[in-house]
């Protein structure tokens, strides 16, 4: 460490903790335009402007790991965790009253959306962190913040107003679907020309019919009694979506067209999977996105509850698991009983922000018989033995209080050096240990317990299985020892291995098992004929090689998961102010609807017979509330619930729009944020003309270069552009908002 550093550190107890009494601190940030180095490559100045009356020892914030340098030279960046950073200064005694401070570092790469800025900032004193109010000032305020400068010119990614009045011009449609032929549209739908009044209650009697299709059911309906023919195991919530459709399909006097449907889905898996480890959501926030699945006829939540930055299902037989891993704050030391930061939060393990928060094991219940009324399964995922950091630092800790080492997921003098997809150096269960599976039996039977309090079947375990890099296991004695011992020659195998006996406890314990797509692939015939039996579905998430058809031709149930058609958390446009992750392209409304078990499975008929789902994904490292999570889902699970229900092309592009700007209307009475398509502006002969592709909400628009707000002037007509030389554009409905569309005026 840097003796200013050092320094600093040491002269903490004299700068005392009095901004914790300030009624504020602010922290505004801003970037000031992306550059090209000498040697070509991109960077950008981040700034950081703190106002706080009094001195702080370090200004600490979250961010997507890059090299970070700091422009002066008085100024100290240090890495706490890939993530979560600190700047040190000697500067920051100088802080007072009216005396803001201003930092500046020099970032590596190029920022190319909103969602790379830093999230999370806060100060620290005396060793504790201090909240403070975080700005963020918009990327578009001039192009160079966001086009990208190489060796043949800057690339523009932003989607200027002109375009994006051509796109809403192609886009808008007046189709709107026929009676009962909302998404997800049934198989058989006849009309018989009669109509009744819509009645304030149905009377519903059930049959049960014998039928092997996916939730099958047929109704007649003429009438306030509806008489369901299903061998649905739910048919309440069958019922209830049946009924929906029926009101749904009432004409403005509130008659009802008389009808026989017959309906059954494609696919007995109809997920979305939902992150809470990475950023927590709550009890009842998740109630309402359980709301959202039954409405659209999905029945797997498919709930990443453990992950490197989050535990966040109580455990009782072991505490640290939510002690320590459903906490997240400001600390340099692995020895307390909550995690670094990263991501979000305030430095405070103790503050109601996502980074924060678990379920109790009566709240896991009550999440459960919610879920299961509404013919949802909870499949929970706890992601090993990659991406386990936070087990692993809990399991450390209670190694450290209790001096019982037989639940240690990693041991002392492992020398192992190796980076994962998001950085992490520590974050590796090992294979070759017992504590990992004497691990696993305590959480299988503690979830298996939860479940039977809650009278709700576990379905399966999803295990993770994904992304353990290269050489995790170089350095570990008892890893080379088990390798030799067993004729290993690839530590692929001793992945494998873990598998393998995570699967037999399961499978000891009557539990299925899921996993991500590598548990299934590049395997020995006899791994998977141990393992396949006892698993429930696999998630082939890549967007690269064959790996669907393999995973299926092997006989392993295929839940389709592709990044590039179903991961909601990647962003939907190139828009700079448009949330989201790039890594898998862009995922806009009509990528779901185009996610075919044909074009994501290619094949002959028994290997696509094998695939026994589709999936949503929503990662939150981006996610800070549950209205950004109605954003990234919303409408993109329109396209979810038609292709689970309709493994085959169904409606045009044209006709989803439309039946889509319908479900809009839905979604802001309900007080649901959603993803708008920003507003197109054109000069059109000197009258500035705009427009939307909805044909609903309002358009609120600004001439002076700032953003627009819902207070800002409502456009109602075309006007004169004379002597205007930029147009800023914003669309407004219900609780949703878009970016912000661009014009500038020569």
């Amino acid at each position: 460490m840097k003796p200013q550093i050092l320094k600093l550190l040491s002269a903490a107890t004299a700068l005392g903790a009095a901004l914790s009494l300030h009624a504020e601190n602010t922290i505004t940030w801003e970037t000031l335009g992306n550059e090209r180095s000498a040697d070509y490559g991109n960077y950008y100045i981040q700034r950081f402007v703190v106002e706080s009356d009094a001195p702080f020892d370090r200004l600490a914030f979250c961010a997507f790991k890059r090299g970070l340098h700091a422009v002066n030279p008085a100024d100290s960046v240090i890495e706490i965790l890939p993530g979560y950073f600190v700047v040190a200064s000697e500067r920051f005694r100088g802080a007072r009253p009216g005396k803001p401070v201003v930092v500046e570092l020099r970032s590596d790469g190029a920022l190319r959306n909103i969602s790379f800025a830093p999230d999370g900032m806060h100060l620290v004193c005396d060793g504790k962190p201090v909240a403070a109010r975080n700005v963020r000032k918009p990327i578009t305020s001039w192009p160079a913040q966001y086009q990208v400068p190489g060796e043949n010119g800057s690339v523009d990614r932003m989607i200027y107003a002109p375009e994006a009045f051509a796109i809403n011009d192609s886009l808008r449609s007046d189709w709107r679907p026929g009676p009962y032929m909302a998404i997800p549209t049934p198989k058989k739908v006849k009309l018989s020309g009669r109509y009744f009044d819509a009645p304030e209650k149905f009377e519903v009697k059930y049959v049960k019919v014998k039928d092997r299709r996916n939730d099958y059911y047929r109704a007649r309906v003429d009438g306030p009694r509806l008489t369901i023919y299903t061998n649905s195991s739910n048919p309440e919530a069958l019922a209830a979506r049946l009924v929906e459709r029926i009101k749904g399909s009432a004409d403005a006097s509130g008659k009802v067209p008389a009808a026989e449907i017959e309906d059954w889905a494609d696919l007995s898996y109809r997920g979305l999977m939902i992150d809470v480890a990475r950023n927590f959501t709550s009890k009842d926030d998740m109630k309402r996105l359980i709301d959202l699945m039954a409405a659209y006829g999905l029945n797997v939540l498919h709930f990443h509850v453990g992950d490197d930055e989050g535990w966040r299902v109580e455990i009782p037989e072991l505490p640290e698991l939510t002690e320590t891993g459903s906490r997240r704050g400001y600390t340099t030391d692995d020895n307390v009983p909550f995690l670094k930061g990263i991501y979000s939060g305030d430095g405070n393990p103790h503050s109601s922000t996502p980074a924060n928060g678990h379920y109790s094991v009566n709240d896991y219940v009550e999440l459960l018989r919610y879920a299961a009324e509404r013919g949802i399964d909870i499949i929970p995922e706890f992601d090993t033995p990659g991406h386990s950091r936070a087990a692993i630092r809990a399991m450390e800790y209670r190694y450290r209080r209790t001096g019982d080492a037989s639940l240690r997921l990693i041991h002392d003098g492992d020398s192992s050096r190796y980076t994962t997809a998001q950085d992490f150096h520590d974050n590796i269960m090992n294979p070759a240990l017992e504590g990992p599976y004497r691990f696993w039996t305590i959480v299988m039977e503690s979830l298996i317990d939860t479940y039977k309090k809650a009278g709700v079947p576990l379905r399966a375990i999803h295990i993770g299985g994904d992304e353990v890099p290269a050489h995790a296991w170089d350095g570990s004695g008892p890893a080379m020892r088990l390798m030799a011992e067993k004729g290993m020659t690839h530590q692929r195998e001793l992945h494998a291995w873990f598998v393998e006996r995570v699967a037999a406890i399961a499978a000891e314990k009557g539990v299925k098992i899921a996993g991500w797509q590598e548990i299934a692939l590049d395997h020995s015939p006899q791994y998977n004929a141990t393992v396949q039996p006892v698993v429930e579905a696999v998630n082939c998430w890549t967007n690269a090689g064959d790996f669907g058809p393999q995973i299926a031709s092997q006989g392993f149930p295929l839940i389709l998961s592709n990044v590039d058609y179903l991961y909601f958390d990647q962003t939907p446009t190139t828009h700079p102010e448009e949330p989201g992750l790039v890594w898998g392209g862009i995922v806009d409304e009509f990528r779901p609807l185009h996610a075919t078990v044909d074009r994501l499975c290619p094949g002959d008929a028994a290997t696509q017979a094998r695939v026994a789902g589709i999936s949503g994904q929503l990662f939150s490292e981006t996610v800070r509330s549950r209205a950004m999570i109605e954003r990234y889902i919303l409408p993109r699970i329109l396209g979810l619930a038609e292709r689970a229900h309709n493994v085959s092309a169904t409606l045009t592009d044209s006709e989803y729009f439309g039946t889509l700007t319908g479900e809009m209307e839905k979604w802001a009475a309900d007080g649901r944020d959603h993803y708008l398509r920003q507003p197109g502006i054109r000069d059109n002969g000197g009258m500035i003309e705009m427009n939307d592709a909805y044909g609903f909400g309002e358009i609120r628009y600004t001439l002076d270069g700032s953003e627009p707000t819902a207070v800002s002037p409502l456009y109602t007509a075309p006007f004169s552009s004379a002597g205007i030389r930029q147009v800023r554009a914003r669309l407004f409905h219900g609780p949703a908002a878009s970016v912000t569309s661009v014009l500038y005026i020569d």
